[in-house]
């Protein structure tokens, strides 16, 4: 969703009125207008359905907030044949009689047939009802998809408790290859309860949140609140509705990784490219911002393994896949490696290339007993190493030493940092 939708479609002659996710729930589904011309402007559903072209998606960037790149895109549905009204109203108004399953299954499928052109290294991330997410209708496209690539927004109006074996239901997406994300934190009170039970990958921080950020201790203070919950949980944060420059630069001196908005880029049928201004612009607040080194400089290469999950999914040629996984343990990404120290950590992955594990060499006390360890903490390259240390170390005590992997926007390993390199770089950056 972006604000400021209704200006835009009021300069902008011949195009959509609203520039809308596809959203519902909440006040959205629920509010019902006290006027007596309700009934006489509700959408045509009828019409809607029997149009196959209906809805239509853009695309808005959702934009790296370190180094200025596009890292994703948001698929927004459109309906032509209703160009007065917006989506979310037209799904309130499909929920209610029992016909927004058809329309999700139609968003997903056209959304899915898309990410097959995605530039590459990018994501593409579709709003889904969550109570949807198991009808008939939606579960026929997702259940023997490929679903890499795929971030399924839910809104955090909905009430989650409501929605029937949805924590099953993600486990199948994530088995699939979806990531899922929690849409609107911190637009109500239950959002940190729904992000633990969800355990998101991405966290999208609501507007009003964003609006004004600059200018506001509270929005600060929650911003990071919302930030540190989503590292704990290795989910990235998304500030969605970033309309100005003053709230960008912000956003970049908090860490926050993700942004979209009008500032970065409008929906556009297209892939669009990052203005180059804008680009720039970023780059040089992040680089400000950042005076500690990055954690990629501290980062080692590592062997990956596919562990006990078997053969690996994804194809040896994937673009998008910094390394070739191994075929089993004690074979690094490039072959067989058995001039490596002894001490060399495997990355143990799943099938469909997320760390799951690592095998350490020795324990902490010392000892030549090689142990396996769950991962607890993830990094993306860029990340400064204070901010590393300072998550590293608000893990439980008996991981609290465990090394650090640094993996891809799409989750996959690039290496790992040990946390004795990462105190030493400490040390040296306080003399």
């Amino acid at each position: 969703m972006e604000r400021a939708a209704g200006r835009e479609a009021t300069a902008t002659a011949g195009a959509p009125a609203i520039d809308h996710a596809v959203t519902v729930g909440g006040s959205a589904a629920n509010v019902v207008p006290a006027d007596r011309g309700y009934e006489a402007d509700l959408p045509d559903l009828d019409r809607i359905l029997a149009d196959p072209a209906e809805p239509a998606l853009y695309f808005q960037p959702i934009v790296d907030l370190q180094r200025g790149v596009i890292a994703g895109y948001e698929a927004l549905a459109r309906f032509h044949t209703h160009p007065t009204h917006s989506p979310d109203r037209i799904f309130a108004a499909a929920d209610r009689r029992g016909l927004a399953s058809e329309l999700e299954a139609r968003v997903l499928t056209a959304a899915l047939a898309a990410r097959d052109h995605l530039p590459d290294r990018c994501f593409l991330a579709v709003n889904v009802l969550p109570h949807l997410l198991d009808s008939a209708a939606v579960t026929a496209v997702w259940r023997d998809a490929d679903l890499r690539q795929v971030v399924l927004e839910l809104n955090e109006a909905v009430d989650l408790d409501n929605t029937v074996g949805l924590t099953a239901i993600a486990s199948e997406l994530r088995n699939r290859g979806a990531f899922l994300a929690m849409d609107d934190v911190g637009s109500g009170y239950a959002g940190l309860r729904q992000l633990a039970r969800v355990r998101p990958d991405f966290v999208k921080l609501d507007r009003s949140l964003v609006e004004n950020v600059d200018d506001d201790q509270v929005k600060i203070a929650l911003t990071e609140l919302v930030g540190n919950f989503a590292s704990r949980l290795n989910g990235w944060v998304i500030a969605e509705g970033v309309e100005r420059v003053d709230e960008l630069a912000m956003l970049v001196g908090l860490g926050v990784p993700l942004g979209q908005g009008f500032l970065l880029g409008r929906p556009a049928r297209s892939w669009q490219q990052l203005d180059p201004g804008v680009a720039r612009r970023i780059r040089a607040l992040s680089e400000r911002s950042n005076r500690a080194a990055s954690v990629e400089s501290l980062m080692e290469r590592v062997q990956v393994s596919v562990g006990d999950s078997g053969r690996c999914a994804m194809s040896a040629d994937c673009p998008s896949c910094p390394m070739r996984p191994a075929a089993a343990h004690g074979e690094s990404a490039d072959g067989p490696d058995d001039d490596q120290p002894a001490d060399r950590a495997t990355i143990i992955v799943s099938n469909r290339c997320r760390p799951v594990a690592l095998h350490l060499a020795a324990g902490p006390g010392g000892g030549t007993d090689p142990r396996r360890v769950p991962t607890t903490l993830f990094a993306r390259p860029e990340e400064s190493v204070t901010e590393v240390a300072r998550r590293a170390m608000t893990r439980a005590r008996a991981s609290r030493f465990d090394p650090v992997i640094i993996v891809t926007e799409m989750g996959r390993p690039l290496g790992l940092v040990r946390m004795e390199r990462l105190m030493l770089r400490l040390a040296e950056m306080s003399t």
